[in-house]
């Protein structure tokens, strides 16, 4: 008896919207979960990390060039949003929710405008598929699913085992002491916002071959990534796994069995009870 005939053809599906929701949320863990900027246009990040592969897919014809570029290009616009506005606003940060906000609105509005409403394409750059147990492997989802996890070791080894990782928890714990030690608190909050858009850059690139793209594409994934974050727990990356895979699991395997507007409508129920039992679950574990 193959898998298949008893694993639902669609299983890998679930594997990849668990990856997808990782993905999505990575960059959030930077701006989010380790410098708590509440980061609206992170949204946009992965919105102009999918147009900047379509654009460079026009030009060149090569997909996989445009993924190249698109961490390059979301780095930039994350270095300009840092610098000219969020540098202000560090120990504000219900000030960092209307400015991202209104950064969110700029950028995508400026999509439209260049590029219209119209959906558009990202070409998957290698296409076809592979048969492994009686059961459908699409490349591209596959290699989603393993950049994902190469991306997740490489967050992990950045913050845990580098230096600018031990200046970076350094800083977030205590700026002003960090200061006397002679890190540079202003830069490492600068170098961590801009990590966290080049993620978010690379993540749209990444999933824009597998959705339509169009001018609301980042609103799709940006209540998913805060949700994943915030279950997870702010600025733990394990946390941050666990979470995706309970919503993004729990999404897939609905979708078996109810339409997508209520399965959505369940995980988000899925992640309000989750809120409000994760404290109490913190305090059961830190109590043994």
């Amino acid at each position: 008896m193959s898998i298949a005939a008893v694993i639902p053809i669609d299983s890998f599906n679930v594997v990849v919207l668990i990856a997808v929701f990782v993905l999505i949320s990575l960059g959030l863990h930077f701006t989010f979960g380790l410098l708590n900027i509440v980061n609206l246009a992170h949204g946009e990040i992965l919105l102009i990390g999918a147009y900047t592969a379509f654009q460079v897919q026009e030009w060149t014809g090569s997909v996989l060039l445009g993924m190249v570029f698109a961490p390059i290009v979301a780095a930039a616009v994350g270095l300009v949003i840092d610098r000219g506005v969020l540098r202000f606003l560090y120990e504000r940060p219900l000030d960092t929710l209307l400015a991202t906000f209104g950064i969110s609105v700029v950028i995508r509005q400026g999509i439209q405008l260049r590029y219209s409403a119209n959906p558009r394409t990202v070409q998957d750059p290698i296409g076809g598929s592979f048969e492994l147990a009686g059961l459908n492997f699409p490349w591209w989802r596959v290699i989603i699913v393993v950049a994902t996890i190469a991306l997740v070791f490489g967050v992990r080894a950045l913050l845990d085992h580098t230096r600018f990782g031990l200046h970076a928890r350094a800083t977030i714990a205590n700026p002003d002491l960090a200061e006397t030690v002679r890190i540079n608190a202003d830069g490492m909050r600068t170098g961590l916002f801009v990590i966290g858009a080049a993620l978010g850059g690379l993540a749209g690139a990444l999933i824009a071959p597998i959705n339509t793209l169009n001018p609301s594409f980042g609103v799709l994934f940006l209540v998913n990534s805060f949700l994943v974050v915030i279950i997870g727990g702010k600025g733990t990356l394990r946390g941050l796994v666990t979470a995706a895979v309970i919503l993004g699991g729990s999404l897939a395997v609905l979708q078996f069995v109810v339409s997508t507007v209520i399965a959505q409508i369940l995980v988000l129920v899925i992640a309000i009870v989750g809120v409000r039992i994760r404290p109490i679950m913190v305090e059961a574990l830190e109590a043994r």
